[in-house]
């Protein structure tokens, strides 16, 4: 199977010094087939993730970086320049007829079912892990950058 698309689950406060490894594994990952990344768009791990994307972007022209939100935004309505110079397109996925505290876990099970590889930085429990474990589920490949024991030793 060739992998295409790509997703990212990390903590909110995950570690700055990971940028290099993740530019490194992303630049790999496009190699082997990789042309579109899935963002939730929220922490530093998703951050440093689209940052990345956008830098490749520039050697990697064809590769698409979208944005998946579990509903729309006020700031996607008050600033949608900023999208536009950000993301290749905004998807919001339908989830359902579900109380609003369940989107984010929905849409995280959207990103696992849609794409054929996780880019993690999980160490604990919350939200990323739960995001993970279900990817696991599905069988799909994760790359899981708290378990590189040489980048944190």
């Amino acid at each position: 199977m060739k992998m295409k698309r790509c997703t990212f689950a990390g903590h909110r406060d995950s570690d700055r010094m990971l940028r290099p490894v993740i530019y490194g594994e992303l630049e790999s990952l496009i190699h082997d087939g990789v042309d579109e990344f899935y963002t939730g768009g929220m922490g530093d791990f998703d951050y440093m993730c689209e940052s990345c994307v956008r830098g490749l972007k520039w050697y990697y022209p064809n590769i698409k970086l979208y944005l998946v939100s579990p509903y729309l935004t006020t700031r996607m309505n008050g600033d949608p320049e900023y999208y536009r110079e950000n993301y290749d397109h905004i998807i919001i996925p339908d989830l359902g007829d579900i109380y609003f505290k369940q989107a984010i876990t929905k849409r995280n099970e959207w990103l696992a079912e849609e794409c054929d590889v996780i880019l993690c930085n999980v160490n604990r429990d919350g939200g990323a892990k739960r995001m993970m474990n279900y990817a696991e589920k599905l069988n799909k490949k994760i790359i899981n950058f708290s378990e590189i024991k040489e980048f944190y030793e």
